[in-house]
């Protein structure tokens, strides 16, 4: 009991402390924690891996310890993301779309808020942009929360909220491109990829090569250079391929492409139940 004891004030001490993607608490090689599901997915609990011979008020002095290490952890890598959740705003449709970057772990389509972003005044989105969020053509994100930590973290967190077991392995950090139609379109949209196809592009590069599009098209037609498929990291054929699938048609000249308009669908509708968790049951489904 002593030993441990003094083990509790060692830990408190030296602040030695680490969490593994499993969300343990390391300290020298060894779990002496863990957390657990708390109110939301960035608000974890604290528990603590303790023998029985611990006293209650060494226990309490390191959940207390552990607890307010691993708020300032979560504060440090995510705190773009976490200010979402606390940020007040005036502006009712700007509060709908931090609401909704919240729920979905900072990471949204654009198509699925069109109405409340088009709502939102160009002056207001002075705002938005303070506040670390880019409203981009595909997408609205965080880029902070697209840094490898940040990745790491906000997966999982969300697992660990979500009760979900691990689906596949994080993308490897710096890679923009992946070329795979095994890849959980879900998941790897939270790891801040976009499927085309079979196609994956980082957003925030997904971004950089609309902008370079957007330069280079006169008349609706752009030619296709060195610079957009080395920012994609892909060879010259799969990038024509990713042109195809990104709903750009080859014209007639050499490497000339134009915008062709994105395929009117149906919106599926899902019936998710009160006690089903919705994460689970997007992942169930094959979208195409």
């Amino acid at each position: 009991g002593e030993e441990l004891e003094r083990r509790v004030s060692l830990i408190i001490e030296d602040k030695d402390v680490w969490l593994d993607e499993k969300c343990k608490i390391i300290w020298k090689n060894n779990m002496i924690g863990r957390l657990k599901k708390g109110n939301n997915y960035l608000n974890p609990e604290i528990e603590i891996l303790a023998d029985d011979a611990i006293d209650d008020l060494s226990k309490s002095k390191l959940e207390t310890f552990l607890k307010g290490w691993a708020d300032n952890y979560i504060k440090e890598i995510l705190g773009d993301l976490l200010n979402l959740n606390k940020e007040s705003v005036d502006n009712k449709y700007i509060r709908a779309l931090m609401f909704q970057l919240f729920e979905n772990n900072g990471v949204i389509k654009r198509d699925t808020v069109s109405e409340i972003v088009k709502s939102i005044k160009t002056e207001e989105r002075k705002k938005i942009w303070a506040m670390g969020i880019k409203i981009g053509r595909y997408h609205i994100y965080l880029p902070k929360m697209l840094k490898p930590k940040a990745v790491a973290l906000r997966i999982s967190l969300w697992q660990l909220f979500h009760q979900i077991e691990k689906l596949q392995e994080i993308p490897k950090s710096g890679l923009n491109y992946l070329l795979d139609k095994n890849y959980n379109k879900n998941f790897l949209l939270l790891c801040g990829f976009e499927k085309f196809k079979n196609h994956y592009v980082r957003i925030d590069i997904l971004e950089k090569l609309f902008i370079k599009i957007l330069n280079k098209t006169a008349n609706r037609k752009f030619k296709i250079d060195s610079e957009m498929i080395n920012l994609i990291g892909c060879n010259k054929e799969g990038f024509y391929s990713l042109m195809l699938s990104m709903n750009y048609k080859k014209g007639k000249e050499t490497d000339t492409y134009f915008y062709t308009g994105e395929s009117k669908r149906k919106t599926k509708f899902i019936n998710i139940k009160k006690n089903e968790n919705p994460f689970k049951k997007l992942l169930a489904l094959n979208l195409k």
